[in-house]
This record gives structure tokens, sequence and C-alpha cells, in this order.
């Protein structure tokens, strides 16, 4: 009876131990599975801090770092105690390593297949083609791209993997490196730097996005042989380094190691403000003094504040202009390269550009060419230098990469020569070019137009005596950009509008705006009517038909032609 007992004392404490011990183990494993006990370890500490404040701050970390299925629970747990004797052997590593299964993920993110394409930011995104296919061989897991190299961000997407994917060995806009693959085409106008750019008119004329935009700069995304090193020093193991299929299937497919762990990075923002010329044109005009390029940035004139152009600011590259490649192999610009982006009506713009830079340069040459013979050294010799320098800035530096600097560098170009000249003891040049008066946002682009003469109202109208003798401003004719886009003609006055100033007591001679009249014939009631036979060589004067003016007509009277007729 005793023995019994003794055996049924020994039965019941073994199984009180036993049931101990499963609660205890039981607790121990509901306590460890907690965040707050992960995040215990101080080599932890950054990983748990960024959890907290991340998407999946409600969710416990053994939800994504166990892959669902109990044998998958107790190797994690198994690990995990294995962690837990490292620590407290002091035997740990400070990197912690650990792998997050797609399973995890699809748990809760199932339907990222089924959603199509979405956006992340300003780009296109669908999860199904990254995740069900190869790509470019490489069979991706969700971590590829959601990963933790971003100190503080938990789980978050780094771009730098999507574009080492998209750009490496790959043209630019071809294939997986198309711009529009990620990126919509903006249905806005945007505003940078002050230049304002419709993106319909990529389309409209089929504009290249790198013609503005860079393409990825910086490293091409290479594996330097030394980076290995970091995780192996196996000679077994380094002697794979070219077997590239069988290396992105171990670090990609099978374990999760970070693309940019191997990789150097492939850049895709916008560069450096001096950036927009570092391309293959720099081969010929990349040198430090380039003048192509300095002119373009607005830099190196001699007493003239610097003044970058409008299509720098905008990040607009050499490729952006010169496009078309001749028999040389040498990318050309021209007006069609100015249509391309900006329409047919900037055609009249970049031939006022061009015929007033080549009239101002010539006419500024022959000004210090004739200077320079009757100048000493002397103290006229320093401006006349500057002179001869922003001249020829201008002139090599092609003075259509930047517009209204050229024209500055012109003008203190002109003003120094007449400081030289002071100098070495000569007369003061007067200006080779007319200018207005006054300021206007207008001759930011239309500077030149003060000496042209234009065709209004079917009237020969020279822009000189208007705009620089009597200081017209041009919206006292013309109307705005804005009134243009709302659908207003160019001009905002009638050909009567002229006639209060031409009409009166002017001393102006009718021919002086109506000159083309002796080259053509007017088909009249009594037959053709030629102005040239009358006006030459019948001395006619032109109030002898039209009046005196204020009360002029453009119809004759027909009694002074019986008297003939």
């Amino acid at each position: 009876m005793k023995k019994w007992v003794r055996l049924s004392f020994v039965g019941y404490a073994g199984g009180l131990m036993l049931g101990v011990g499963v609660v205890l183990i039981y607790g121990a494993m509901e306590v460890s599975s907690t965040p707050a006990f992960c995040g215990s370890c101080h080599v932890m500490s950054p990983y748990y801090q960024s959890w907290k404040t991340s998407s999946h701050a409600q969710i416990a970390c053994v939800d994504c770092h166990i892959p669902p299925g109990v044998t998958a629970e107790l190797e994690k747990k198994f690990e995990a105690l294995s962690m837990v004797a490292s620590y407290v052997t002091g035997t740990y590593g400070t990197n912690p390593w650990t792998e997050v299964d797609d399973e995890a993920c699809l748990e809760c993110h199932e339907r990222r297949l089924l959603g199509g394409q979405e956006m992340f930011g300003d780009i296109l995104f669908d999860h199904r083609p990254h995740l069900t296919e190869l790509r470019q061989g490489k069979r991706l897991r969700c971590t590829s791209c959601h990963s933790q190299i971003v100190q503080g961000s938990h789980i978050t997407v780094t771009s730098s993997t999507c574009i080492l994917c998209h750009f490496k060995n790959q043209t630019p806009n071809v294939g997986m490196a198309r711009c529009t693959l990620c990126h919509q085409t903006p249905q806005k106008i945007v505003d940078r730097e002050g230049v304002q750019f419709d993106h319909g008119d990529v389309v409209r004329f089929g504009m290249e996005c790198q013609s503005c935009h860079v393409t990825p700069a910086g490293d091409a995304g290479r594996v330097p042989r030394e980076r290995c090193l970091v995780c192996h020093n196996d000679p077994t193991r380094l002697a794979e380094f070219a077997a590239t299929q069988r290396l992105h299937q171990l670090h990609v497919t099978d374990h999760k190691v970070e693309c940019t762990n191997c990789h150097l990075e492939i850049q895709h923002v916008a560069p450096q403000h001096l950036e927009p010329v570092h391309t293959g044109c720099e081969t010929c005009h990349g040198g430090r003094h380039s003048p192509q390029r300095n002119l373009y940035a607005g830099l190196g004139g001699k007493g003239v504040a610097p003044q970058p152009d409008v299509m720098y600011q905008a990040q607009v590259r050499c490729e952006g202009c010169h496009f078309d490649h001749g028999d040389t192999g040498t990318s050309t610009a021209g007006e069609v390269s100015c249509m391309s982006c900006h329409g047919p009506e900037f055609r009249k713009i970049y031939q006022l550009w061009t015929t007033t830079l080549a009239e101002r340069t010539a006419a500024m040459r022959r000004q210090v060419d004739s200077s320079t013979r009757g100048l000493g050294n002397g103290d006229a010799a320093a401006p006349l230098a500057n002179a001869v320098a922003n001249l020829e800035l201008v002139e090599r530096g092609k003075g259509i990469h930047n517009f209204s600097y050229s024209l500055a560098l012109l003008d203190a170009a002109h003003r120094q020569l007449n400081e030289a000249r002071a100098a070495g003891g000569l007369s003061e040049l007067p200006a080779p070019w007319p200018t207005a008066p006054f300021t206007s946002a207008c001759l930011n682009c239309h500077a030149g137009v003060e000496s042209k003469r234009v065709r209004a109202f079917g009237r020969n109208f020279p822009h000189q005596p208007h705009v620089v003798g009597r200081g017209m401003e041009c919206t006292e004719c013309h109307t705005t950009h804005e009134e243009r886009r709302e659908g207003a003609g160019p001009l905002k006055i009638l050909a009567g509008d002229c006639d209060s100033c031409h009409h009166g007591e002017t001393g102006r001679a009718c021919l002086d705006c109506h000159g083309t009249v002796l080259e053509r014939t007017f088909a009249t009631d009594l037959g053709d009517f030629p102005h040239a036979f009358h006006v030459s060589d019948l001395e006619l004067g032109c109030t002898d038909c039209h009046g005196e003016p204020p009360a002029v007509s453009a119809q004759a009277d027909r009694e002074v032609c019986a008297g003939c007729h």
C-alpha cells in the first residue's frame, strides 16, 4: 500500500512538473513572440523603433518573420531560442539577418497581385508581373523592393532597386528603360525656375523625354569584386564571381540580399546646376573654358553678372536642341529644334534672334577692330581686353545659346570699348544698334525688333521710329500672351488707329507707309490702275487723288480721274 502511495505521489509530482514545464514553455513562447521582447535586445532596437512608426505597427513581428505553417513556426522558435542563447553568452553579431517569405506578405496583401496598375508617387507600378514573371531572368521577391536598407524606415520601397533593374545595361527610353513604362505624361503645365512648360506638347510634337530630363547618372550599377569579401572569404565561392545567373539565383531568389549590397547605385535624379551639358557633347565642348558651355550657363562675362539661360535653368541638355545628324555625324540645331518644342510660331523668334545677333556682333567687331589700331597699352589695355573677351564669348559660344546674356555681353563690350577709347584719347562711339528707351519683359525674347520692318494692315511698318523714336511700349499695339491664349489676335489696334498720328500734320510722306503700292496694280471699274505710272511718270501726288489729311480715303475721287479719262 505504501509503495503504491509513493508511486502515485511521484507520478503526480512528475505530471505537475510536466504541466508546469509546458506552461512555462508556452509562456516563454508567447512572451518571445511579442514585439517588445524582440526590441529588448539592443542590436534590434533600431529595427524595433522603425517598426513602431511604420504602417505595420499593429502587426506582430512573428506574423511576418514566421511563414505560415506549423513546421516554419517551430523552426523559427528554435532559431529565436538560439538567438537568445547567443545574446546571453555574448556571441551574437551586431548585424542581424532575417528573411521574410512572400507567403507571409501575401497572407495580408494577396490583393496586390489582382489590383493591376497603381500609382507609387508619380510612377505606375503593377505587382503581378514583378512577382509572377521572371524579370531579366530573375525571380523577384516582395523584399527585393520592400526592404530595410533605408535607415529609420521599416520595409519601405527602395527606388534604387527599381532603377538598377530598369537601367543597368539598357538604352535610355528603350525597352525596360522606357520613360512611359513608369511615368505618365503629365496633364498639366509645370513650372520650373520660372519656366512654364505644357507636357501636352510632348505628345503633339513627338518630343523625346531625355531632351529635357536626365538619364541615369553615376555608376553603371557594376559589382566591384571586393564587395564579395564583405560576406565571403571562401576562395571557392569567390571563384564563382562570373557566374551571374547562379549568383542572382542564390542572392535574389533563394535568399533576400539587397541589390545594393553588391551593385553600386545608379542615380536617377536631377543633376547639379552645371550638369545639363555633361553629355556626350563634352567630348568637344566640355572643357573648363568651353565658350558654348559657359554662355549657356551664363558665366564668363567680364563685368557682366551671371545670367543662365532659361533653358539651362529648366535642365534642358545639349541633345534637347542638337538632334539632327548630318553626313558628318555631328548633331546640329536650328529653327526646327525650337519649333519641335515651342511650335511653328517660334520660327520667327529664332530668325529674329539669329539676325539680331549676327548684325550686332558684326557691328561690334567693326568698332573693336577699328579702335584697336588707335589704342596703345596704357590705361586702355584693361577695358579693351574686357571688351574683346565679351565679344569673343558671344562669337565663339554662338550667341543663340543664351540670347539675353549675349545681348548683355555686347552692351558691356560697347561700354568697355568706349572706356578704352576715352583712356586712349579717342572720341566716344555711338551704339551700333537701336535701343528702346524703356525696359519691357517683351524684349527679353523680342530684343532686336526695334530695327525690324514688318507688314501691318497691308502697309510697311518700321519699329524703330515708333519704339526708339517715340518710346511706344509693345503693349500699346500688341496683345499679351495671356490674351493670345484666350483667343485674341497679335494686334489690339485697327488700321484706323494709326490715322490719329500719321494722317495729321506729321510731315511724313505717304509712301513711308504705303510704298509698296508702286509695285501693285489695282483692278477698278475703269480698268487696271498702276500707281507707278501715275506717281512716277505723271508725277501726281497721293493727295491729288486721295485728298488731304486727315480726310484721306482709300477710294480715289472719280472726278480727278475724269480730268484725264
